[in-house]
């Protein structure tokens, strides 16, 4: 059925985010994905980080779309910066920021809101995604994400929260921030101080934020790809980091600090974000000692991943398999 002016102004209004900055042909493509949506009651908002050398007005004004609105930055914004900027001007119901190097299928719009509008404890929808690298080959890499993801849609606050602290970060969490929102739930007090901040590892953050407001619907379509780079991207290069020698052990000290200040402020920005939700005061209690749990552990990483025992390293047996080191 051909969708008429009158049938697509019934459906609510969908708020697309775009933040983008130097990645043309990436750019030129997720206009593409997201113009090219079924769903057709959208509101695109593009806002292009102050960049001298790139315009990409031109790449819009191509696509002739009324629904889109560009913005080009005079000053440099951060990623998250960037983030609320775009949010900020959203008139939809429900919002999703799509960033400028992925693929989404023409229906993913179409499908994840069909599920929210028909659920009223769901804040947010995501379908199941791989990950790939700039030729579009898929990172052997990474697990399969969609059995971590569907721990999110629990309609237990306690279990559901849990499952989103415990879980490492690498197993697909940080690429729910890539979902279709309730757009209320984003602009909760929390999430706009989060993305204000320009020290916090945001994306995470805000969706543990959103998680206390509700869960997430998951489904178990492919209807997305995120771009992570080829494998010289994500691995550090071979070197020999630089280390202290006390007594019996090598101390790798300017490492030990650089994640250390990399991830201690985010793991503690976790109580801020439960303590500050509007979840009962027993829920919370529940949540705490998970929480201790994931920092005691990211204490004990950083010893066993940092400190090496002169003659034979027992400390490298008690390495757990996954850490934020």
């Amino acid at each position: 059925m051909k969708l008429t002016e009158d049938i697509i102004n019934t459906q609510p209004l969908v708020t697309v985010g775009i933040c983008c900055y130097n990645r043309e042909e990436g750019f030129k493509n997720t206009l593409k994905y997201i113009t090219g949506q079924t769903y057709k009651n959208l509101e695109i908002i593009i806002s292009q980080d102050f960049n001298p050398a790139l315009d990409l007005s031109s790449i819009v004004s191509a696509h002739n779309d009324k629904r889109v609105t560009f913005y080009k930055q005079a000053q440099r914004l951060s990623m998250y910066n960037n983030f609320l900027f775009v949010l900020e001007k959203a008139n939809g119901e429900y919002f999703m920021w799509a960033s400028d190097d992925d693929w989404w299928a023409p229906d993913f719009i179409e499908k994840i809101v069909n599920q929210l509008c028909n659920d009223p404890l769901a804040v947010a929808g995501h379908s199941d995604f791989i990950a790939v690298d700039q030729n579009n080959n898929k990172i052997a890499g990474y697990p399969e994400f969609l059995p971590f993801i569907e721990e999110f849609s629990l309609a237990d606050d306690v279990k559901r929260i849990k499952n989103y602290i415990n879980q490492f970060e690498a197993f697909g969490k940080p690429n729910l921030i890539y979902s279709i929102f309730k757009t209320n739930a984003l602009r909760s007090k929390q999430v706009i101080e989060i993305l204000s901040d320009c020290e916090l590892s945001g994306d995470m953050l805000v969706l543990l934020a959103v998680l206390t407001q509700g869960k997430f619907i998951i489904l178990p379509k492919l209807l997305r790809t995120c771009t992570a780079g080829n494998e010289k991207t994500y691995v550090l290069e071979s070197q020999i980091p630089k280390r202290l020698d006390v007594l019996i052990a090598y101390i790798y000290l300017e490492e030990l600090k650089r994640v250390f200040k990399k991830w201690n402020g985010f793991l503690y920005y976790h109580f801020t974000i439960i303590n500050k939700s509007d979840l009962s005061f027993t829920k919370k209690a529940a949540i705490y000692p998970t929480l201790i749990k994931k920092i005691s552990l990211f204490y004990y990483d950083l010893f066993c991943c940092h400190v090496q025992l002169k003659g034979y390293n027992i400390i490298s047996k008690m390495r757990r398999s996954h850490s934020l080191n």
